[in-house]
C-alpha cells in the first residue's frame, strides 16, 4: 500500500513538473483584451416600477410585450441611443498581425462566447490589430431571430428584474487571421431606471495621471530605467473624482453609495507587484494604490515597456492610461 501511494506521489510530481509556468497576470505576453469602454457607460431612463414591473409580467406570459404604449415608446427611445464601444487590445508577439472580430451582444451574462443558438446577435464584424479598437453600436436596439427584444431577454433572464440596472452583454470575439489564438471578452452595458431625481447617470472614471519613482509622469515623456532596481508607482490622487451615487433598495426606496475605483496594472516587460488596487473589501475598507514595476532580471536587451493602467468605477464606468519607458541591462 505504501509503496502504491508512493507511486501515485510520484507520478503527481511528475506531472506538475509538466506543467510550463504560468505568466505573471501583470505582464504581457499574448493575445488579450485588456479594457473595454462604453461612452457613455449608463443610460439612465425616466420611469417608474411599471416599467420593470410590465417586463417582468412581459416575459412570465411568454414574452409578449404587455407594457403600456407609452412607456415601450420611451424604452425603446432611449435604448436605441447609439454608444462608442471601445475596446484596448494587446497582441505583443502578433507583431502587427491583422485579427478578425466580431462584437456581439446576448441575452444571458452566463454566455461568454455569446453563441447560445436564438439568443444574440452580431453588432459589427471586421478586422483590426493591436491598439484601440472604436465602434458605434446600438446594443439595446437588437431584436433576436424570435423576433423578441434582445433587452427584454435580459431582463427575463435577470434575477431583480432589472431593478438594479438592465446588464446587457456585449461580447468581443477575437481571433488571429491563421486561427492560432482565439479569445473572448465581454462587457456589460447598463440599463437603468430613475426612480429618485437623487439619481444621477454614471460618468466615466478617468485617471487624471500616473508618477513614476515619486516624479509626474506626463503622457508622451520616455522615463529612463536601468538594472533590476524596483521603480514605484502611483496614480495621481483622483479620490475627489469618485463619485457619490444612489440606487434602488428592493423595496424601492433610495440607498447612497460611494465609488471605490480599481485598477489594472500591465506591462510588456518585468512584472507589476499587484495586478489590481483599490476597492473595497468585506468591512468596507477601502484598498491602497501602492505599486511598483520589476524590471525582467533575465532580460538582456534594451527595449521600450509599455505600461497600461486601466480603471474600473464598479458600475460599468472604465477607461485607461498607457505610459511608456525605456530600459536599459
Amino acid at each position: 500500500m505504501k509503496t502504491a501511494l508512493r507511486n501515485a506521489s510520484l507520478l503527481v510530481l511528475t506531472l506538475l513538473a509538466c506543467v510550463p509556468a504560468q505568466p505573471d497576470p501583470t505582464t504581457l505576453v499574448d493575445l488579450r483584451v485588456l479594457g473595454m469602454s462604453f461612452e457613455p457607460p449608463e443610460i439612465m431612463i425616466p420611469c417608474d416600477a411599471r416599467l420593470l414591473l410590465g417586463l417582468a409580467s412581459a416575459g412570465a406570459d411568454g414574452g409578449t410585450i404587455t407594457l403600456d404604449p407609452a412607456l415601450q415608446a420611451q424604452l425603446a427611445a432611449f435604448a436605441s441611443k447609439p454608444l462608442q464601444f471601445t475596446t484596448l487590445i494587446a497582441d505583443p508577439a502578433g507583431k502587427g498581425r491583422q485579427l478578425a472580430y466580431d462584437a456581439l451582444a446576448c441575452a444571458k451574462t452566463s454566455d461568454r462566447a455569446c453563441d447560445n443558438p436564438g439568443e444574440f446577435v452580431s453588432l459589427k464584424t471586421g478586422q483590426t490589430s493591436a491598439g484601440e479598437l472604436a465602434m458605434q453600436v446600438t446594443p439595446g436596439a437588437q431584436f433576436l431571430a424570435s423576433g423578441d427584444p434582445l433587452l427584454l431577454d435580459v431582463v427575463v433572464d435577470d434575477t431583480f428584474k432589472g431593478l438594479g440596472g438592465i446588464r446587457l452583454p456585449v461580447v468581443l470575439d477575437l481571433q488571429a487571421l491563421d486561427k492560432t489564438e482565439h479569445i473572448y471578452a465581454q462587457k456589460l452595458m447598463v440599463y437603468s431606471c430613475r426612480f429618485f431625481p437623487s439619481q444621477k447617470v454614471n460618468v466615466t472614471p478617468v485617471l487624471p495621471g500616473m508618477t513614476w519613482n515619486g516624479e509626474d509622469w506626463p503622457e508622451g515623456e520616455v522615463k529612463q530605467a536601468s538594472g533590476t532596481t524596483a521603480v514605484p508607482m502611483l496614480p495621481v490622487d483622483f479620490s475627489m473624482l469618485e463619485e457619490d451615487y444612489v440606487v434602488p433598495s428592493i423595496m424601492l426606496t433610495p440607498v447612497a453609495l460611494h465609488e471605490a475605483w480599481k485598477i489594472n496594472w500591465l506591462t510588456t516587460m518585468g512584472v507589476m507587484s499587484s495586478y489590481e488596487t483599490g476597492g473595497t473589501d468585506f468591512s468596507g475598507g477601502v484598498g491602497a494604490h501602492t505599486n511598483s514595476w520589476k524590471p525582467d532580471p533575465t532580460a538582456t536587451t534594451e527595449q521600450d515597456v509599455t505600461f497600461t493602467f486601466v480603471v474600473r468605477d464598479g458600475r460599468g464606468g472604465e477607461s485607461w492610461l498607457t505610459r511608456t519607458a525605456h530600459w536599459k541591462p
